[in-house]
């Protein structure tokens, strides 16, 4: 709680520096012009700001005052753990745990606090928004403001999702790294000529010298982004209403942005996607059996490792592509592929990496199947794919907190409706070695599945 409190005081201290500025902007302005009053706008922004300041110090008094009295409450409480230390008095340990501020059945509605904080000046709202956020921060889940990039609750981010879309297996196997604060572009070096070592013919003669040279891969920041306009009335008084549009726009956020990972042209504010990254090895597989197409599969986990020096980690393909390969058998009856037994969760296949949802595995390799793997290619558009990759080789920059950064924007006031927006912004990049990757294409892929 101290800690919270503590986070509380910070927030407030920065809302009080940015009002405290925008006050001394408006005098300096009328210092500098040689005037002795201000303006009609000036006086009434003046005057806005001021109020603004006032109740900011209240609101920091009282919680300088809460401070103290948990400062005061944990002194006397380690005063009187060492009195009973000093006597011998046994300390008896009651384990509890608080209740987040918002939950499915709480009392209180994130959505509807974020509004009335904004356009109400709700104090209660804002205070419990930002103790909503002090919780997040302690689990690390990072925010980029006050309005303008709440913390959303947990829940409204996995309760909701998974039903309606196919998310981002393939984004949450890659790397990722947190995206640069600042920049629409991202340079990355590539090593282009290496050094060399040979053999010295003689002592005293010259020894192997190439100087290395390298070339710069540019990856650019794309934003994702969605909106969705609703009526004041569904925040005040429906029920859930705002948190199932929340999370549906969430969850159309981040199968969007697996989706172009996978096959983004780079055009329109798109990624480049595996697919279409120049010089991505390719494989065929024109046959029609579940043999031919395993065969295929450890050609391309063969150039993969040919050209990469280093074996592939990562098999994606379309769910209805796996549950026919997985229908499939040898003259014997075996199934041609290795597949983790379900148990109701989603689970780690033997000898894949951690933090790989795998259905499976061939030829050792993991499999994780994403419905965000296009169907519609080729020249017919009935084909789908099949990518052999290495997951460090395929980078995902993300700003902290996407895609749980949104704005409330109001709109349509004569209406009282209200703009949610959800964005975030992100590179991706397949680039940093291309044959890394092995796309597997061809007539055999023009099988209908079912």
């Amino acid at each position: 709680m101290l800690e919270q409190i503590r986070s509380l005081i910070a927030a407030a201290l920065t809302e009080r520096d940015a009002a405290d500025e925008a006050v001394k902007a408006i005098l300096e302005a009328a210092e500098t012009e040689g005037r002795s009053e201000l303006t009609e706008d000036e006086t009434e922004a003046f005057d806005a700001k001021r109020d603004e300041l006032r109740k900011v110090d209240e609101k920091l008094a009282e919680l300088r005052q809460r401070e103290a009295d948990l400062v005061a409450l944990d002194e006397s409480r380690k005063a009187a753990d060492e009195t009973r230390k000093a006597l011998g008095v046994q300390t008896v340990v009651s384990v509890k745990a608080e209740e987040r501020t918002y939950r499915p059945d709480g009392e209180h509605d994130f959505l509807a606090d974020a509004y009335r904080a904004q356009f109400s000046g709700d104090y209660e709202a804002r205070e419990r928004l930002e103790r909503a956020k002090g919780e997040a921060m302690a689990e690390y889940r990072s925010t980029t403001g006050v309005f303008g990039g709440l913390v959303v609750p947990q829940y409204l981010t996995s309760e909701f999702a998974p039903v309606l879309r196919a998310g981002r297996p393939f984004l949450n196997a890659v790397s990722s790294m947190a995206l640069p604060a600042d920049g629409m572009t991202i340079t990355i070096p590539l090593g282009n000529t290496g050094t060399s070592v040979a053999a010295q013919e003689t002592q005293n003669t010259a020894v192997s010298n190439t100087t290395y040279d390298e070339n710069d891969l540019t990856v650019p920041v794309r934003t994702y982004a969605g909106q969705q306009v609703v009526s004041r009335q569904s925040l005040d008084r429906g029920a859930g209403i705002g948190e199932i549009l929340l999370s549906d726009l969430i969850s159309a956020y981040a199968t969007k942005l697996d989706t172009d990972a996978i096959n983004g042209a780079g055009t329109a504010g798109t990624h480049y996607g595996v697919i279409n990254t120049t010089s991505v090895q390719t494989a065929a597989w024109t046959g029609t059996t579940g043999a031919s197409l395993v065969a295929s599969i450890h050609n391309a986990i063969g150039k993969v490792n040919t050209s990469r020096l280093a074996a592939p980690d990562l098999i994606v393909m379309h769910p209805r592509r796996w549950a026919w390969l997985c229908a499939q058998s040898d003259s014997n009856g075996r199934p041609l592929v290795e597949i983790t037994p379900y148990t109701g969760d989603n689970v780690v296949a033997a000898g894949a990496a951690a933090g790989v949802n795998a259905v499976g595995s061939i030829a050792g390799v993991p499999v994780i199947s994403d419905a965000n793997v296009p169907i519609t290619l080729g020249a017919s558009t009935d084909e789908d794919r099949i990518i052999v990759t290495r997951r460090a080789d395929n980078i995902l920059m993300e700003q902290a907190g996407s895609p749980l950064g949104f704005r409330y924007e109001e709109v349509l006031g004569d209406q009282l409706s209200v703009r949610m927006v959800v964005f975030g912004y992100s590179a991706f990049t397949s680039g940093r070695y291309p044959v890394a990757s092995c796309v597997l294409q061809g007539t055999g892929f023009k099988q209908v599945l079912s």
